[in-house]
Formats: structure tokens, sequence, C-alpha cells
């Protein structure tokens, strides 16, 4: 693993030493006596040794230990919180697992128990956040393989575009006043008005909203920028009903309070009630912008209110417009 080797300077001699460890970095340096360089030799062995023996997954480490041990040394994702809430998935179900007994087989079982409505996108993900949790054990704790790797992705339609018709976001608003849960209206109204993303409305907190100018402050979107929500004055309304002096969260959960509230099954009832099928909650975001494109904004408009970076994401609202468009012309030229 180690080598001394004594070389002659101008200055005299010295003794230089080499370590080489397979997936390591080669260390090196020169010391004036073999003493020395054998000293430092030994104790960089030692140390070797050391880690080699806490890095050895012969030590029973388990999952929730793993996925700690990467959100506090190597976790650098724009948005840790989100990162942190899908392994809390996985933690829930393998968590005691020691990582080296883990299988292609469990990772398959675990996905199977994500709610059956999630988007093969968002399914995508939660596979995508134990990867590379599985990885970094590949390269620090001598994980020979990837359990993660043997399941295939699901296809992604990232072109697909459903929105509300009129009648169908009468019956869903409708249907949201009538559920368990006393603030899904104002959730499904604050998405529907604003196009902001699940993660950003249910990270909303009290402080972040400015009643006198009607809007709300997002901290930190997907793009990695804050932005400011305008808020129509129903939305406002039905905010000042449930109105705290405070820095809570505004759909927080009454357990725990410091976390969303989990309202999926909420969700599901009232879209059965209003009889929409085929829809996500993300969906509501295509509602916002295919109402802009269809009552005139421009792509560019389009793309200012939801935050996309780039015009290409908001091109598939493109034929919207240009049927509002083509209509205009059809009204005001139909006579010539």
């Amino acid at each position: 693993m180690s080598t001394i080797q004594k070389i002659s300077r101008a200055k005299g001699i010295v003794y230089r030493v080499l370590i080489r460890k397979s997936g390591m970095k080669a260390i090196t340096k020169t010391f004036p006596t073999k003493k020395e360089a054998i000293q430092f030799s030994q104790k960089i062995e030692g140390s070797i040794q050391e880690q080699i023996a806490f890095t050895s997954l012969d030590n029973k480490l388990t999952f929730k230990e793993l996925a700690g041990d990467y959100i506090v040394k190597e976790c650098t994702i724009k948005r840790p919180r989100e990162q942190a809430s899908k392994l809390e998935f996985w933690v829930k179900y393998i968590g005691i697992k020691q990582v080296s007994n883990i299988s292609s087989s469990d990772i398959y079982n675990t996905l199977d128990c994500l709610p059956k409505h999630l988007s093969n996108a968002t399914y995508n993900r939660y596979k995508a956040a134990a990867s590379v949790v599985f990885n970094y054990a590949c390269r620090q704790y001598n994980l020979t393989t990837n359990p993660v790797g043997l399941i295939p992705s699901k296809p992604e339609d990232n072109h697909r575009v459903r929105y509300l018709s009129a009648l169908e976001r009468k019956r869903l608003l409708n249907a949201c006043k009538e559920a368990s849960w006393p603030k899904l209206y104002l959730l499904v109204l604050i998405a529907i008005t604003t196009g902001a993303r699940r993660g950003e409305l249910l990270g909303l907190r009290w402080n972040d909203i400015d009643f006198e100018r009607q809007t709300a402050y997002v901290k930190t979107s997907k793009n990695g920028q804050p932005k400011v929500l305008p808020l129509t004055d129903t939305v406002v309304k039905e905010l000042t009903r449930f109105r705290q002096q405070d820095s809570s969260l505004i759909f927080n959960s009454e357990i725990k309070p410091d976390k969303a509230f989990c309202f999926n099954k909420q969700w599901s009832k009232a879209l059965t009630l209003a009889e929409v099928s085929n829809f996500r909650f993300h969906d509501l975001r295509h509602t916002t912008a295919s109402y802009l494109a269809q009552s005139g904004a421009s792509l560019l408009e389009i793309a200012d209110v939801l935050g996309h970076k780039q015009i290409s994401v908001t091109k598939r609202y493109a034929h919207l417009c240009i049927d509002h468009k083509e209509r205009l012309i059809g009204r005001v030229f139909s006579k010539l």
C-alpha cells in the first residue's frame, strides 16, 4: 500500500512517502528523516484501515442512517426540504433495513406503496431520491450495486395539458367547499388563480401574505428564485376566514403544525364528487395557463405568471393562444 523512497537532492537526502489505495487519491509527502517518513506512513495506513472498517456495510448500517448521512454530507439540491420529504417515505418502509440487505424487490415493493393517483413523473422523482442515496453508499460505503438501478422508470408525458372546463371548475370548487378539510377550497382557489405549484402553496406561511397589497411571497420556487403571487379579492376574503397573526404554515397539519397537511384523500373525494376524471393537482397549474392563453395572454406573459425560465416549456399552450387569435380576427373581420 505504501512505499518510502530515498531521494538525493542538492540540499541533502529526503524520504518520500507514497501511499496508494484502490478507489482513493494517492497520498505523497516528503520528510527529512526516514523515521518521520515511517511514522507518517504508519499513521496514514492506520487511518485508512479505520475508514475502511467504518465505511464497510458489515457494520449493519441501516437505510435511515445512510439517508441521514447523505443529507448532512452530500445533499446539494436546490430544494433539500422536498428531497427530505421523499426520503421520509423511504425511511418509513425500509428505514430499519440494513443497506447491504436491501434488494431490488424491496425497492419495487416500496414504490408500489406510493399513492396510485401520483403521476409517472412524481413516481420517478421518488425513485430518483432513493437512487442518489444508494449511489452515495456505493461511493462512501463500498456498496457494490445500487438496487434502484434495476427498476425501470415510468414514461413521462411532458406535453400533457389537461385543464378544467368552466363547468368542471364550478363543480370542483363546490365539491371542495364540502370537503372535511376546511382549507381545501382555499388551496384549490389559490392554485387556479395564481398557477403556483403544490409545494409552493403548501410552503406558504401567514407572514408571507400581504393583505393590504393582496400578494403572497414565495421564498423559493422550483427555479430557485423567489416570486410574488397576486391574490384575487375572493382569495383574500377566504384567507381572512383563517387568518392568524404569526409565521405558522397556512395549510398546516393539526397533528404536526410545522408540516403541511396531507390532503390527498380529500382531494380525491372532491374529484369524484365533481365528476372530474383524469385530473391531477398539478393540472390546476395547466388550468391557469390555459385560461390565460384563451383570454389573450402572450406566451411571455404566461411564462412570467408560471415562473418558467425557458419559454420552450410554455409553448405547450401556444395552440390555445392561436385559437384565441383566430376567434378574435374572425369576430373583428368577419364582415369584410
